[in-house]
């Protein structure tokens, strides 16, 4: 009597899959809620680079969501968000619109200037989260961690927001970012 093994295709695509789910899992559970009792997260205060109002739609496909967000530096040089990692997708990546209305990836960053502020907003620039591992509901929430070429790294939480509903926006009551991001 023989015995057929699955072929080792089989067992590195399973692996893929559970690491696509454990990535989706761990994008839409906010990382910091085990240091805070499950209080909102807040930015360091020592962090140079604040960031508020994040934000992701909820995706009208299964395949790409966009995240956007302010990013404040509070210091007197520049600073460059380099690259964004998220567990909700395989790649993420700056985008911005060309003038004939196409996508483009920003593949030097993007430069956020001294004592000011950028602001990722839907038809301009934003964050790309690509080849979801699964649906992106509202109420979820997505992690990002943006890399800065001075500050580090920097974690995001996003609420996931449905397609008709009005963007959080990036101030607070008194005129100071809102955080939604963590140094780390």
């Amino acid at each position: 009597m023989s015995t057929t093994r699955p072929p080792w295709t089989f067992f590195v695509a399973a692996l893929a899959i559970l690491l696509g789910m454990a990535g989706l899992v761990r994008g839409s559970i906010p990382q910091s809620s085990a240091s805070t009792g499950g209080a909102a997260p807040t930015t360091a205060s020592a962090s140079p680079i604040v960031v508020g109002g994040a934000y992701v739609r909820e995706p009208a496909n299964d395949v790409n969501a966009a995240a956007y967000f302010t990013v404040y530096n509070t210091t007197g040089t520049p600073d460059r968000l380099m690259s964004i990692t998220s567990g909700a997708g395989a790649v993420a990546s700056l985008h911005d619109y060309s003038a004939s209305g196409g996508m483009i990836g920003l593949a030097n960053g993007l430069e956020i200037p001294a004592h000011g502020s950028v602001v990722l907003t839907p038809g301009k620039v934003h964050v790309m989260i690509e080849k979801l591992y699964g649906p992106i509901k509202v109420g979820q929430t997505v992690n990002l961690q943006l890399s800065f070429a001075d500050a580090g790294d920097v974690l995001v939480t996003a609420p996931v927001i449905a397609l008709t509903a009005p963007a959080p926006t990036a101030a607070g009551g008194t005129g100071s970012p809102s955080p939604s991001a963590s140094a780390s």
